[in-house]
């Protein structure tokens, strides 16, 4: 069975270059310190799934060459993970492509909605309309869609949360503050491809950092691990030295297969 991750975009909610800052890795002209904002793509042999709609999901989706796609899975609601919801609508364009299914956690749907109205009421646009059903996560923190089945947990993110998915061997988490022992314990061995947030590599109050990620990876006892959602503080050519065997840096477009 064919199974990949393609990371759509590896960067914080700035993106890297950052607006009007002229720092090295912003000016630098090296493909991997050029970020979209974090998102990537699953891919199985029944299904295509997105993790977040990022404000390049647009430019994402067209690099990455996708005509068709099951579902979008939401890890919170900020909006470098969520704006470029409009550009589901596209979707309803192509021949015979069924309503896409979103999940979210329950605490965000009235949320959402709100961000995006016209989607979900009758208003007087008369445009297109993402063809979608939103849904809360549920309870039992199980999802399938296709043939690939979830294990969805929510992680704290500041004052708000952010879900980590985990399907297979392989397990996607970001923006969090914090990794329970209990979660340590129950995934330790079983997770083979890890690709987890870590801004930079000092103290951040609501995200991972990259040595506490490092630590998560270790505790965890995985074979492979990307750092993502990074920040512009950190140069890939030049701090990848500084990772352990086993552990790197995403970069937009890097491909992954998993069991």
């Amino acid at each position: 069975m064919l199974r990949k991750v393609t990371v759509l975009g590896c960067g914080t909610s700035t993106g890297v270059p950052v607006i009007a800052c002229q720092c090295p890795v912003c000016r630098s002209s090296a493909p991997r310190n050029k970020r979209l904002r974090s998102s990537v793509l699953l891919t199985s042999d029944r299904a295509n799934i997105v993790i977040d709609t990022t404000p390049e999901f647009r430019l994402q989706m067209l690099t990455a060459k996708v005509t068709k796609l099951a579902a979008v899975l939401y890890t919170h609601i900020h909006a470098d993970h969520c704006h470029g919801f409009d550009d589901l609508r596209m979707f309803a364009f192509a021949d015979d492509h069924p309503s896409i299914v979103c999940y979210i956690d329950g605490c965000y749907l009235d949320e959402f909605k709100a961000k995006f109205p016209y989607a979900f009421k009758t208003t007087s646009y008369l445009g297109t309309v993402p063809e979608i059903s939103l849904l809360a996560i549920p309870a039992s923190n199980s999802l399938q869609i296709a043939d690939l089945d979830f294990e969805t947990v929510q992680l704290a993110h500041g004052e708000v949360v952010s879900t980590a998915f985990r399907t297979g061997s392989f397990a996607y988490v970001t923006d969090f503050k914090g990794f329970p022992s209990a979660l340590i314990d129950r995934w330790r061995g079983k997770i083979t491809t890890l690709i987890i947030s870590g801004v930079h590599f000092r103290e951040h109050k609501s995200h991972s950092s990259i040595p506490e990620s490092l630590a998560i990876a270790t505790e965890l006892a995985v074979q492979r691990c990307y750092i993502t959602h990074l920040s512009h503080e950190v140069d890939y050519y030049r701090h990848s030295d500084r990772l352990p065997a086993g552990i790197e840096l995403a970069y937009d477009g890097l491909v992954v297969e998993f069991t």
